[in-house]
């Protein structure tokens, strides 16, 4: 598409075997759960497949491994378009084991893998553009392995702006790569646990904007069938609405709103339409089962929300 930025995106590819139970099983109980799929997800490659699918040029940050996963995920990036860039011949791809309950509500149980192994001279491989948007997730940030990736997204060209959904893994990244983050280039993109892991209990909106002003960074505080409010320093929080649907089940919901966040920057929107069109691409993947049902261009403009 012309005229439109590409999203470097540098993340994880993992396996996903999702199963459907009652209730999470109490410690040493025995439940009983139904296999609903086994799909390739990680938090790289929802975003990955979601921008493919919306048309979005993607530059391939996501290693690929040596094993049955990195099998399964280079078939997957092939089919796709994306070419793989990254590979790891030593390890496998991780893989995730996502429990969902009747409600929809999501519990994971991961296994790393070759997506926390970096290399200074795997990420100098990475051709960037001179302007454009990076995309990068706390599941490969979370490590002491990671160090080497933290530094280098530290040290990006002017023309690159970060876009990072730090995830359940926020406790594990290191306080002083946050500090450091260039705010002027910096969006975070935190639901309600993570704001108050990160900007302090109370109030979601208000304690993101609190800190949004403090350490002058765009905050985007994500909050389900709430919406998502946009924290800029210094002004007042923004609303945008959330889109109704049914849940199924919540699995990559976060990643697809970066999707959608992202494929709206790229293409020139406002930050606050860019939003929007992050709850409307969320709401379909949580209307489908598992975190691959990121919709085509046809199928965004064609779906009928309640």
């Amino acid at each position: 598409m012309e005229g439109v930025l590409p999203i470097t995106v540098i993340g994880a590819a993992a396996g996903d075997i999702v199963l459907c139970l009652p209730r999470l099983p109490r410690s040493g109980e025995d439940r009983e759960a139904k296999e609903i799929d086994r799909q390739i997800g990680g938090s790289g490659f929802n975003v990955a497949r979601a921008l493919v699918r919306l048309q979005i040029p993607v530059i391939n940050g996501i290693p690929v491994g040596n094993g049955y996963w990195g099998e399964q995920i280079a078939k997957e990036m092939q089919a796709l378009g994306l070419k793989v860039t990254l590979t790891n011949s030593y390890l496998d791809n991780g893989w995730c084991l996502a429990m969902v309950e009747p409600d929809g509500e999501r519990s994971f149980v991961s296994v790393s893998g070759c997506e926390v192994d970096w290399s200074e001279a795997m990420l100098s491989s990475i051709a960037l553009p001179e302007k454009g948007y990076i995309y990068s997730s706390g599941y490969v940030m979370a490590s002491k392995t990671t160090a080497i990736l933290c530094d280098w997204l530290l040290t990006l060209p002017l023309g690159q702006t970060l876009l990072l959904d730090f995830g359940p893994r926020l406790p594990e990244i290191d306080p002083a790569f946050i500090d450091a983050l260039p705010a002027d280039r910096t969006i975070l993109t935190l639901n309600r646990d993570e704001v108050a892991m990160l900007c302090g209990e109370g109030d979601s909106v208000t304690q993101a904007s609190c800190y949004s002003s403090k350490r002058k960074i765009t905050i985007i505080c994500r909050l389900g069938s709430q919406g998502a409010w946009i924290c800029l320093p210094d002004r007042s929080p923004e609303h945008v609405p959330a889109y109704k649907v049914k849940v199924v089940d919540t699995i990559g919901a976060g990643d697809a709103h970066s999707s959608g966040m992202l494929a709206g920057l790229s293409q020139g929107m406002s930050l606050r339409d860019a939003v929007k069109l992050g709850n409307r691409v969320a709401a379909i993947v949580v209307n489908r089962s598992g975190a691959a049902g990121a919709p085509t261009i046809k199928e965004l403009e064609e779906f009928v929300f309640e």
